[in-house]
Order: structure tokens, then sequence, then C-alpha cells
């Protein structure tokens, strides 16, 4: 059986270096590949940058410095359509409203073909022009669940968020403890209008604690969506099952896999990362030849590091 690369990271927007460490590796194609994104989230925020895309030559310094400066959780598959990397996208998710958009046919190109404020357009908008300037890429978009059917699989490279299998609702990652100066604790009090309160109301609060400043971030948020969205260990062994399942009915055979755990961002619950990324592994190694890669191993041993920002 054919060895599939796989690699884990810890925040999405790494899926970006790895697809681009994949084209100059040569395990996938530089162009035309498919995207299985697994993921209670699209991503598919569009993303404006302070360096060109462009900028990026195939050497890994300056991916890895476009990666990490430029890119967000929410922002790094658009770039890579926009490359050329992927021309369709299937999005499986579980719960989220914004994948019953369906299925559709778009645009990314770039403002003045300059390649930092990147546009997604319908693909009857500009058509004409996208034929003849090569800054135009179209894709189809299309969200799907474990009971359908994929069109195509050749060619794919397969995206899993550990968040699909169980997460949290996005007002629980603004939990903790962060130590402010006085002016800013004071600041924060006695403006009423200031933007904390907007964003957070009850769920911000600020403490002084041993000459200490503090704010604290407590989510008060309904735990019906957290009921939704978190689920039991026993679910979660169901919705893997079901996942492997869909793998096997659509016959995908991936060129590789990566894998996000989403645990800093807070979206995968830091007390079942472990459990669902060791019964994912169990799972796709019972059907696929898979040789685990991490990226920090990538990184060490590429000394990318030392490059700093």
């Amino acid at each position: 059986m054919k060895k599939i690369p796989l690699f884990i990271f810890e925040e999405h927007h790494e899926a970006f270096f790895i697809w681009n460490y994949a084209v100059m590796n040569k395990m996938i194609n530089s162009s035309n590949n498919i995207l299985l994104h697994v993921d209670e989230h699209s991503d598919m925020s569009v993303p404006k940058f302070n360096h060109s895309i462009k900028s990026i030559e195939d050497d890994l310094i300056s991916l890895y410095k476009f990666t990490y400066n430029e890119l967000t959780i929410a922002n790094f598959i658009v770039p890579a359509i926009y490359q050329g990397i992927f021309s369709q996208l299937y999005w499986l998710y579980q719960s989220n409203n914004e994948g019953k958009k369906g299925n559709k046919k778009l645009l990314v190109h770039s403002q003045r073909g300059e390649g930092k404020d990147l546009i997604v357009d319908p693909n009857d908008h500009l058509k004409t022009l996208s034929f003849f300037n090569p800054d135009f890429k179209s894709f189809f978009f299309n969200s799907v669940k474990t009971d359908n059917q994929l069109l195509e699989t050749q060619g794919m490279v397969l995206d899993i968020d550990l968040d699909y299998f169980s997460c949290n609702p996005p007002s629980l990652n603004y939990q903790g403890i962060l130590e402010i100066t006085e002016d800013q604790y004071y600041s924060f009090n006695r403006d009423k209008y200031h933007n904390l309160h907007l964003m957070f109301g009850s769920g911000i609060q600020s403490r002084v604690k041993d000459g200490k400043y503090y704010l604290v971030f407590e989510s008060s948020h309904s735990r019906g969506i957290y009921n939704q969205l978190k689920v039991s260990e026993k679910e979660i062994s169901k919705r893997i099952d079901n996942f492997i399942q869909f793998l096997l009915t659509n016959k995908i055979e991936p060129q590789i896999i990566d894998i996000c755990r989403s645990r800093i961002s807070g979206f995968t619950p830091a007390d079942q990362c472990q459990f669902i990324e060791q019964e994912l592994l169990k799972g796709l190694s019972s059907i696929y030849n898979v040789e685990i890669n991490n990226i920090e191993e990538i990184i060490a041993e590429e000394k990318l590091e030392m490059i700093g920002k």
C-alpha cells in the first residue's frame, strides 16, 4: 500500500505552509488539486496582505515568513486557490449554518493584480476577463455532509480540523486572564464605550490583585449553543466512524493528509483534543498507510525559526 504523508500542526493557517511545502517537494501537483476541507468552519475569509503573496519564492524561508506574518486561522484557503494550488473545494461540516449556502462557482483575483488585496466574486462577474487574465482563478465551492457522494476525488488533499468532531463556540475561545497596565485598567473602567465593553459585555471584567491589574475573560454565552457543538467522547467516536466510512464510500485516496489541532485557539476543547487526535489517527491508519510528520520537525530541520520575523 502506498505511503501517504500525514502532517500534524497546531493552528489552521499552518496548512498553507504544508500545502506549499508539498508542492515544493512534489508530493502534490502545483495546480488544479482538490481540497477536502473537514472543519466546523469554512475558513473562507478573504485576506488583505501587507506583502504580496507573489513575494513567496520557491523557498521555505519566504513561505515561513508569509505563513506566520500574514495569515490567520480563517483566511488561508483563498490564498492557496489564488496561487492555483486548488481548483475545487469540498467543505465537509457538521452544523454550521454557513454550509447551507450550497454549491457555486467563484473567482479569486487581487486588486490591480498586485497579490495583496484578494477578492472573491461570483463566476459570472468579470467572467470574460478571467479567460485572458492569469490573475483570475476560477474554482468550485461545494458544501457537503457525510451522506453526500462526491463527484470527483482524483488529486485530493485531505485537510482535517479536529473541531469538526467536537467544537467550542467562538465565544468560549476568549477565556483567561490578561495582565494590563494601571492606565489601561482605568481607561477600561472609565470609558463606557471602550471597545472591549462593546465586544464582550458581561464576558469581561477587570481585577486588581497584589498591586497588579488584569482583564478577566469569562464567557457568558448560551450553554445551549455550547452543548450543540461540544459533544461526548461517545459521539466523537461515532463521528470519526462516519467520517472514515465517508472516505471509503467515496473511494478517496488523498495525496497528502494534514491535521490541525485548533487547541491553542480553543476551537477544539482542550480536554478532548488528545482523544480526538488519537482516535482519528487510529481510524485513518485502518484504511491508509500513513507516514506521520509534525510541522515543528520540518521547521526545526530547516532552521526556519532562526530566521525570525
